[in-house]
């Protein structure tokens, strides 16, 4: 029988999809008595399991308070939540602007960047994803931007940061679009579903050179990255750059209240102060969403958090390494709890749903972004089980 809902990004005739009885830490629970341990943090935003106590700590004491709110309201640890967010991002200035999505803080960075500078074409990598808005889909590169019609003209696509010569190709395709006319560049500081891509620290610093000589603004987008996931609590505390909008969502509130934010610049910020701002949304800081973010930012501070993060990190090199000796394996790249293995074959995603697996498998690839709280020895397991699973489809 037809469900009488949509599955995403799919055919709905013969959609795949699995029914759930319960959750627990890193593992689902399906009425049929099978188990699958997570390795995807879902969509890569269980970054701290499925029902950690302390964000429904937070979650509940919220809902006997102040349980939503106008967008206006200044209601209690708003101030403060924000405040401890901006010093978990090392900074000292700038402004928040909150979301309920990843895609929305794409939105609203592009909004505020075309805005602040006046000017309309933004940059973009092909091999990207940012977002099924509109805006964030025509900033989009990849396969879900073409069936959507999206606004034309305004996009233009640089080279990937490993091409030959990229940034002498992105300063001559910024020159052929004359700098005058272009706002911003917006780029995933390390992809995700993507294949886990990322730029040296010479070509972030070259890009942000090119920023500063054209007049141009840097948007990182931080969806997939924030939040401790690659190997440091933001991904570009790698590069020593500093971005003029920065995008977040996912890990903010750990996946379990759709939230957002955008962090903004001081002068930004400042631009601001006299000039409208034309961006707002329904349930913009939206109480539930903050809350579950206190919690993460509690998380985020704990030593145990921070001990077991660095234990489990070193076990997924180590066994991520051990899959290359695998004759199905190509090549991985790994930042923190973020991987990708390339495959010289594509592995049917049901096969690791038979072996008790929840993770992304794509056309010779798959994706592993492992819930943050996972202990060593389940991490274990679960590799193990993606071990028997190539093994078996070579």
């Amino acid at each position: 029988m037809s469900l009488p809902y949509y599955i995403s990004w799919t055919k709905q005739k013969d959609a795949a999809s699995f029914e759930i009885e319960r959750v627990d830490g890193c593992q689902i629970f399906s009425p049929n008595g099978k188990v699958y341990i997570d390795m995807t943090s879902i969509s890569y935003q269980a970054h701290f399991g499925h029902n950690h106590p302390v964000i429904i700590k937070y979650l509940k004491e919220q809902l006997d308070t102040v349980p939503m709110s106008s967008p206006k309201g200044i209601y209690p640890h708003k101030n403060e939540a924000t405040y401890d967010l901006l010093q978990y991002m090392g900074k000292k200035d700038g402004k928040i602007f909150y979301t309920t999505g990843g895609a929305e803080s794409v939105e609203n960075a592009l909004k505020i960047a075309r805005d602040f500078t006046k000017k309309k074409i933004v940059l973009a990598r092909q091999n990207s994803y940012h977002g099924a808005t509109l805006g964030a889909l025509a900033a989009t590169g990849d396969w879900r931007n073409p069936a959507h019609m999206t606004p034309e003209g305004w996009v233009v696509r640089i080279p990937e940061p490993f091409e030959t010569d990229a940034l002498k190709k992105t300063r001559e395709i910024i020159l052929n679009n004359h700098p005058e006319n272009i706002a911003a560049i917006i780029i995933e500081t390390i992809t995700g579903g993507n294949g886990v891509y990322a730029g040296t620290k010479e070509w972030w610093q070259g890009l942000r050179a090119l920023c500063d000589e054209f007049g141009i603004l840097l948007i990182m987008d931080e969806v997939v990255c924030g939040f401790e996931r690659t190997g440091k609590s933001f991904g570009y505390m790698h590069y020593g750059v500093e971005a003029d909008l920065i995008c977040l969502a996912k890990g903010i509130s750990g996946g379990m209240i759709p939230f957002g934010a955008v962090w903004t610049s001081d002068k930004i910020a400042q631009f601001y102060e006299d000039h409208l701002l034309c961006c707002g949304l329904t349930n913009y800081a939206h109480p539930m969403g903050m809350a579950a973010m206190r919690g993460v930012l509690e998380i985020v501070k704990e030593k145990e958090f921070q001990e077991n993060l660095k234990k489990i990190e070193g076990v997924f090199a180590e066994e991520l390494l051990k899959l290359k000796a695998l004759s199905i394996v190509k090549d991985f790249r790994v930042h923190g709890m973020l991987a990708a293995v390339d495959l010289h074959k594509t592995v049917d995603g049901k096969k690791f749903m038979e072996e008790g697996l929840y993770l992304v498998a794509q056309t010779n690839r798959i994706i592993l972004a492992p819930p943050l709280i996972m202990k060593e020895e389940l991490l274990k397991t679960a590799m193990s089980k993606v071990t028997k699973v190539l093994k078996e489809n070579s």
